[in-house]
């Protein structure tokens, strides 16, 4: 007897693919998704088009901490779009979305006014 399961469009995705239920969203997937598309809207189209292996970089990453070296690329290159205090507001407002998601050790010394990674 099969079990009543609520279907989707993700699960029924995966069951085509093989797999009995859809890998599950972890509140951590979430946020590296919403970190990733906090860091693409950053760097913008203009940024994207000026900046393709980053922008792949931040679309493919595949943890946080991928993510999170990143941050000195992404400076540098909205420094160059936008002028730096402008790249410094954003890595500012970006650095907080990673609170709890690595390592105490890789966020001491980063806020306002600190070099990225």
């Amino acid at each position: 007897m099969r079990s009543k399961r609520k279907l989707s469009l993700k699960s029924t995705f995966f069951s085509l693919l093989g797999y009995e239920e859809a890998p599950p969203e972890t509140p951590h997937a979430e946020r590296l998704e919403s970190l990733r598309f906090a860091m693409l809207e950053a760097l913008g189209h203009d940024g994207f088009r000026s900046h393709p292996y980053l922008g792949r970089k931040l679309r493919f990453a595949e943890d946080v901490q991928v993510l999170w070296y990143a941050r000195s690329e992404l400076m540098a290159a909205l420094a160059s779009l936008h002028g730096e205090t402008r790249a410094r507001q954003e890595l500012d407002q970006l650095s907080s979305l990673f609170q709890g998601l690595l390592p105490p050790g890789l966020t001491q010394g980063t806020g306002p006014g600190k070099t990225p990674g």
